[in-house]
């Protein structure tokens, strides 16, 4: 029995290497479950300003929005189980999980598909757009910085229905506050086709419990228990 309590302890401690690595190193530990506090579904320029919509930006926003107003949401492509790209996926009402490693960093949805951000890479010069893009880490101080482009077009930036392009832009900068309970991040969104000027969203997160379990979740039940009976 001592055997196989020692072999699980080293098993722990190897496991743990990565995070102690970066412990040591001086970075702050991003690892845990996290969730929106306060969600809002929406995301708003940090100075108070208008959001700096093109002409073509409003016009879609526009539709969106009167589409929605009469209870049409076809433009939301998570009604039939496609992922909601960034950085909506992290601001819905749902958990994430953040997996801090010696060379990536993972998230991992609730109800989508994970992505993850490489240490010391560049973004793709060209890629194929992705539901949920191409990522890069670095460290900016205590600040982990996360540089993202080739997104599909076919995604919205948050649960209202903001619009974006494929030359999409997005910096996310992630602070943990003194203690460790709670996050702020930062958005930095860059479109000329859709917003006149780079603009910067907030969003607050508190890290759940170590014990918290994350609930099972099958979109296509959900598409199962809507669908018209026949």
């Amino acid at each position: 029995m001592n055997s196989i309590r020692s072999l699980l302890a080293a098993g722990a401690a190897l496991a743990a290497l990565p995070v102690l690595a970066h412990a040591q190193a001086g970075h702050p530990n991003f690892t845990g479950a996290w969730e929106v506090t306060p969600y809002t579904g929406q995301l708003k320029p940090a100075d108070g300003k208008p959001v700096p919509l093109t002409a073509k930006g409003k016009a879609e926003y526009d539709k969106h929005l009167a589409a929605a107003a009469k209870g049409d949401r076809k433009w939301d492509e998570t009604s039939i189980c496609l992922p909601e790209g960034l950085p909506r996926l992290m601001i819905i009402k749902e958990p994430f999980e953040i997996l801090q490693r010696d060379k990536t960093v993972f998230f991992v949805a609730q109800n989508r598909l994970p992505w993850k951000a490489y240490f010391n890479e560049k973004l793709p010069d060209d890629p194929d757009p992705f539901y949920l893009g191409y990522h890069v880490a670095k460290w900016n101080g205590p600040a982990l910085v996360i540089d993202s482009a080739g997104f599909r077009d076919s995604t919205v930036l948050d649960d209202k229905g903001l619009p974006h392009g494929e030359k999409l832009h997005l910096t996310q900068t992630l602070k943990l506050a003194p203690g460790g309970k709670t996050m702020t991040v930062s958005y930095r969104i860059e479109d000329p086709e859709f917003y006149s000027r780079p603009w910067t969203a907030t969003a607050s997160f508190a890290r759940k419990p170590d014990s918290f379990q994350f609930p099972e979740e099958v979109c296509a039940e959900k598409l199962q228990s809507t669908a018209p009976k026949r």
